[in-house]
C-alpha cells in the first residue's frame, strides 16, 4: 500500500469515526428535558419507553455505519483511489440520510407518547438573555487573528522576489501539483483576504451567540455559553493558522507533504473536542454539575421548532438559539439578521471557492 493510498484511508476513516459518533451518541449528549426534539418533562427522561428509543437509535446508526464505512473502505483494495473515495463519499451521504430517517421516526415516537400521555409543561413568552456569559471571550480577543495573517503577508513580501513565474495552488491525492496560478501580488493577496473573512465570521458568531437566550437552567447556559465560546475561538483560530501554512506552502516554505498532514490533525483536535464537550459538559450544560434547575425556564416551545432542527420564533430577538439535536447553535430563522447571517457565510464560502480559480 503506497504512503499517499494510507493518507487517504486514514483520513476517510477518521471521518468516519467523526460522523458516526457524532450522530449516534447525540441523544446522550442533549438536554434531558428534549428528546428527539420534542419537550418532555425532566422526570420522564429515564421512562422505559424513552430509554429504548435512544438505545435503538444509537445501536442502529453504530451498525449501519461501521457496515457502509467498512465496506466502502475495502473498495480501495480493488478500485483506483479515486473511484473509491467517491464511492465512499456517497456511502457517508448516505448513511446521513439514514441516521436523518431514524431520527424522524423516533421523533414521531417520542411525539405519541407525548400525546398519549398529555405531559403538561409550561408554555412562557421567550425572553432574551442579555447578560454576558462568565469568562466569555470578548470580540476584541479576535483581534490575534492578526498574527497569522500578519505572518502569511511578511512571508509573501519576503519571499515574493526569488519565485518563479507559476505558483502552486493545489495538490491532487497523489500529492502532486495539478494546478498553478501565475505569479502576481493579487495570488498572494488571495489568503490574507480569506483570513480576514474568517475572522471576521468568527468574532461576529461569538459576539450574537454571547447574546441568544436561555432555553435552561441560567447557571448551565452561562457556564455552557462561556465554553462553546472560548471552543469557537480556538477552532477559529485553527482555521487562521491553516490558510498561513497553505500560503507558507505556496511560498515553498513548508513542504506540502506537511499540508496532507495538518487536516488530520486539524480533524483529531475538533473531533476530541466534541466529544469532550459532549460527555462532560452536554448540549446547554446538561451533564454539568449545578443544581440551581428552579432558576432555569421549562419551555414547551415545540411549535417554533420545524422538524427539531429549524428554529423559527419571530417573538424571539436571538440570532442564535441552543439546538435541540446536537452540540452548539443554530439560527433563529424568525430573526430577520438570520437572513444576513446566511449572506455572508455565502459569500465567505464564495470567496474561499472561487477566488482561487480566479487567480489561474
Amino acid at each position: 500500500m503506497s504512503e499517499n493510498l494510507s493518507y487517504i484511508i486514514g483520513i476517510m476513516g477518521f471521518s468516519w469515526v467523526l460522523v458516526l459518533f457524532s450522530t449516534a451518541l447525540t441523544p446522550y449528549f442533549i438536554q434531558k428535558n428534549i428528546c428527539f426534539g420534542i419537550s418532555i418533562p425532566v422526570s420522564e427522561y429515564n421512562d422505559p419507553k424513552i430509554k429504548l428509543l435512544r438505545r435503538n437509535y444509537c445501536i442502529s446508526c453504530l451498525v449501519i455505519g461501521l457496515v457502509l464505512g467498512i465496506g466502502s473502505t475495502i473498495c480501495y483494495i480493488w478500485m483506483p483511489a479515486e473511484r473509491a473515495l467517491w464511492l465512499q463519499l456517497t456511502g457517508m451521504f448516505l448513511y446521513l440520510a439514514v441516521s436523518t430517517f431514524l431520527y424522524f421516526f423516533a421523533r414521531s415516537e417520542i411525539k405519541a407518547i407525548k400525546q398519549e400521555r398529555d405531559w403538561e409543561i409550561d408554555t412562557e413568552t421567550v425572553k432574551n438573555i442579555s447578560e454576558k456569559p462568565d469568562k466569555a471571550i470578548g470580540t476584541v480577543w479576535y483581534l490575534l487573528y492578526l498574527v497569522p495573517i500578519a505572518i502569511a503577508v511578511i512571508a509573501a513580501v519576503f519571499k515574493y522576489p526569488s519565485l518563479s513565474g507559476q505558483i502552486p495552488m493545489h495538490y491532487n491525492l497523489a500529492g502532486e501539483v495539478d494546478r498553478y496560478a501565475a505569479k502576481s501580488i493579487g495570488t498572494f493577496a488571495v489568503m490574507p483576504l480569506i483570513q480576514s473573512f474568517t475572522g471576521l465570521l468568527f468574532a461576529g458568531i461569538n459576539f450574537s451567540i454571547g447574546t441568544s437566550r436561555n432555553q435552561q437552567n441560567h447557571r448551565r447556559a452561562q457556564v455552557f455559553h462561556s465554553i462553546m465560546s472560548f471552543y469557537l475561538y480556538a477552532v477559529g483560530f485553527m482555521v487562521m493558522l491553516i490558510f498561513t501554512c497553505i500560503q507558507l506552502t505556496m511560498l515553498s516554505i513548508i513542504n506540502e507533504k506537511l499540508m496532507m498532514v495538518l487536516p488530520f490533525v486539524f480533524l483529531a483536535v475538533i473531533f476530541l473536542s466534541c466529544i469532550y464537550i459532549g460527555g462532560k459538559v452536554g448540549q446547554g450544560g446538561s451533564r454539568l454539575d449545578i443544581r440551581d434547575d428552579a432558576a432555569g425556564n421549562k419551555v414547551d416551545d415545540d411549535r417554533y421548532w420545524l422538524g427539531g432542527f429549524l428554529y423559527c420564533n419571530k417573538e424571539d430577538p436571538s440570532l442564535f438559539v441552543e439546538k435541540r439535536f446536537g452540540i452548539g447553535y443554530t439560527l433563529n430563522f424568525g430573526n430577520p439578521k438570520s437572513l444576513i447571517a446566511i449572506a455572508e457565510l455565502v459569500v465567505f464560502i464564495l470567496a474561499i471557492t472561487v477566488l482561487p480559480f480566479m487567480l489561474e
